[in-house]
């Protein structure tokens, strides 16, 4: 089956967009610049007969997206049109392209990334930035799975403060490594047993390295993945 009717009404879209006179016109060469890339990819690919029911609902979005862009007037109102056809397109394609997989891949790095978040977190910020994360973390997953760029956006969200979790993390095993009687006898003055405390000096930097770890890995594969949420 191939994408030569996707591919017409991306054509379409391309010549509504060119007629607009109410879209700026480095915000027109960005789309058009963008749906032509587009325009031939769906001309060249082969889609299986498995992603026919899929591959029409496209094809009724596109239709849709052209009457509708014949009938609006606001410029922001056509740029949101073709924005959302846009990220169908691209999360069609990479379905059948075979890129599937490159979600659940981002879910485990995400699972990963965010237990250790909410597992170390604690010890050097309290429980208020993991209690104040734990929704965006449930309703991120929920979202994710179901491909909404909303539900992608918040589980990237904690990145940057998995990243801040595990520097401290590590920053604090280098410091134990030069001083590791004070650190201990540290832990030991807040009412924590001579041997949990020896545990935690030793197993928490070494998770501070994998949360390192696992949060790169999230964003490196949120970075591959990101075409593929609508």
């Amino acid at each position: 089956m191939k994408g030569s009717m996707a591919a017409n009404n991306i054509n379409q879209i391309i010549l509504e967009l060119k007629k607009s006179k109410k879209v700026n016109e480095k915000r027109k060469k960005k789309y058009i610049r963008i749906l032509e890339e587009l325009h031939k990819r769906y001309t060249d690919i082969e889609i299986s007969e498995k992603f026919k029911t899929q591959y029409n609902q496209l094809n009724t979005k596109g239709t849709e997206s052209i009457k509708e862009l014949r009938n609006l007037k606001d410029a922001k109102d056509i740029e949101s049109v073709i924005e959302i056809y846009i990220r169908y397109l691209k999360a069609s394609i990479g379905d059948f392209e075979g890129k599937t997989i490159n979600i659940r891949k981002y879910i485990t790095s995400f699972l990963f990334c965010a237990m250790l978040f909410l597992a170390l977190t604690p010890q050097f910020y309290g429980f208020f930035l993991p209690i104040l994360f734990f929704l965006p973390i449930y309703i991120g997953l929920r979202g994710v799975k179901q491909r909404t760029m909303t539900g992608f956006y918040m589980t990237m969200s904690v990145v940057p403060v998995a990243l801040m979790t595990s520097m401290t993390w590590i920053r604090y095993g280098i410091n134990v490594r030069n001083d590791y009687g004070s650190a201990l006898q540290n832990i030991i003055s807040s009412g924590m047993s001579k041997n949990l405390a020896e545990v935690l000096i030793v197993v928490g930097p070494i998770l501070g390295c994998a949360l390192f770890v696992f949060a790169l890995m999230q964003l490196y594969r949120g970075i591959k993945s990101k075409d593929l949420f609508i």
